[in-house]
């Protein structure tokens, strides 16, 4: 990549036309179609309404134009500079050891073209969009300026003999389809896919109304009972059928290659997503397994990354589903540091008491009253129910005790969770930030203490009722960077 400024490829005159356009037409589409259908069709108004669509593509062509003669980019002087404007002249220079990723996303107009959007993440970026985005760069002249922005920072000079024939990533593993569309169909976002269905269904009020559904419904279902639970069975297959093509959409494609010291992910159908992440950003690990994958043996891999994108701490899925046994060889391969799996150490018994007591007070606070206020009511039937529930919390309680778990095995803490999903965090001691003692005047008194622990600064873990003696030591063992609090 040389260092005299570089412009953006002439593709990006389409892109701009399209946004400018889909823009216009959001915003005046409504008012159009009102005035048109007010009074009728007429060959006047439709004519009127297709010079108006050309004026405005001509225009936004000529502004593209413009735009894509201001823009220039280039790496001079250990900085990247960008400079756009047409009317006010606007250049950013961003320091090559304040960059923290560049990113690449490549969607269906930069597909059609062969070419991808460059974005560039700076380590004190703060919004949603990248601090720099540059979309449209051809693929060879956007890996040029992957190697020349790299952690490594190479002076200009090494930048400007970059090697074009430099090693191709070595791929470290891919998702097939197969386990693509068990991710989907195991990735339990059912809860998150049920809004958007009541979102949509909102739109077919006029037609799906009440009376209309419930005619069907007496139609064709025995009765109103089986009614509402075939309707029932029909949202959650629907809401399970979108969070299977959500998965889709997101995952489909992916591949993990390591590239030196950087992993590289490529994602995604319609908008193809290329994330470089640099392994010593890697902060700590999480193997997820939800409540439908625990009993395949199935989990999500992700990772913890300081300073990565636009926030402090970002949690990337490093690989979607893999199977239980897999995790420590697929570490070993992309991440070694993280390559252990030992034998946990459980909490006290103790402290199980705590557990349950915390799961089910809440319930017990309400089932007391509901179950006594049903039997006055004379409904027997229904007054075991809240006691039911509170049993059922009790049990979870349970099961969230008997899901922690702790070991620090060749300087990396490892922490094991469960609340529906069971969590397995793997940190390397020196990737902690901080570390700290908590011990409530209950506590205090079962001879217990929480043990928090922070890497970056967005992610904290904790290990909670662990016995008071052992959480000294291991808070000693993990370095003066301990505090020890007691509220």
């Amino acid at each position: 990549m040389s260092s005299s400024p570089q412009r953006l490829h002439p593709a990006i005159l389409v892109i701009k036309v399209l946004t400018s356009f889909r823009r216009w037409f959001g915003i005046t589409s409504v008012p159009w179609l009102f005035v048109l259908f007010r009074d009728g069709i007429s060959s006047s108004r439709v004519l009127l309404l297709l010079a108006v669509v050309a004026i405005s593509i001509v225009a936004s062509g000529v502004w593209a134009v413009l735009s894509w003669r201001a823009t220039v980019y280039f790496v001079r002087g250990n900085a990247f500079h960008f400079r756009q404007g047409v009317i006010g002249k606007n250049e950013r220079t961003v320091p090559l050891d304040h960059i923290q990723s560049v990113d690449t996303v490549q969607g269906p107009v930069q597909r059609l073209f062969g070419i991808v959007e460059v974005r560039v993440e700076t380590a004190g970026g703060g919004g949603t969009e990248a601090d720099v985005s540059l979309a449209a760069v051809a693929r060879p002249a956007a890996q040029q300026l992957q190697q020349a922005l790299a952690p490594r920072r190479p002076s200009v000079a090494a930048i400007d003999a970059v090697e074009p024939d430099a090693p191709a990533p070595l791929l470290v593993r891919r998702l097939s389809t197969g386990r693509l569309l068990l991710a989907g169909a195991t990735s339990g976002q059912i809860g998150v896919a049920l809004p958007i269905i009541f979102t949509i269904s909102q739109l077919f009020d006029d037609v799906l109304t009440p009376d209309f559904v419930l005619a069907y419904a007496q139609d064709w279902l025995p009765g109103s009972f089986a009614g509402i639970v075939v309707i029932a069975a029909g949202v959650l297959l629907l809401a399970w059928l979108v969070a299977v093509g959500g998965t889709v959409l997101a995952y489909a494609g992916f591949s993990l290659s390591r590239d030196g010291d950087s992993l590289r992910i490529t994602r995604g159908l319609l908008e193809r997503r290329e994330v470089t992440i640099p392994i010593n950003r890697i902060q700590a690990i999480q193997v997820v397994e939800n409540v439908l994958r625990q009993p395949l043996g199935l989990v999500l891999v992700k990772m913890e990354s300081a300073g990565y994108g636009a926030d402090a701490g970002v949690s990337t899925t490093l690989f979607p589903l893999l199977r239980r046994t897999e995790v420590e060889d697929f570490l070993q391969a992309t991440a070694p540091e993280f390559a252990v799996w030992p034998v946990l150490q459980r909490l006290p018994q103790r402290a199980r008491r705590r557990y349950v007591l915390r799961s089910a007070f809440p319930f017990l606070f309400i089932a007391l009253p509901a179950s006594a206020l049903l039997a006055w009511q004379d409904r027997p039937v229904l007054a075991p129910l809240p006691l039911i529930m509170a049993a059922l919390a009790a049990a979870y309680g349970v099961l969230r005790f008997r899901g922690v778990g702790w070991a620090l095995s060749t300087g990396r803490l490892v922490i094991s969770h469960r609340t529906l999903s069971h969590v397995i965090v793997i940190a390397p001691q020196r990737r902690l930030q901080s570390r700290s003692l908590l011990q409530s005047p209950f506590q205090r008194r079962a001879r217990l203490a929480t043990l928090i622990v922070r890497v970056g600064r967005g992610s904290a873990f904790e290990i909670t009722d662990l016995d008071a003696t052992v959480a000294g030591e291991v808070l000693y063992r993990l370095g003066p960077a301990g505090v020890q609090a007691t509220p």
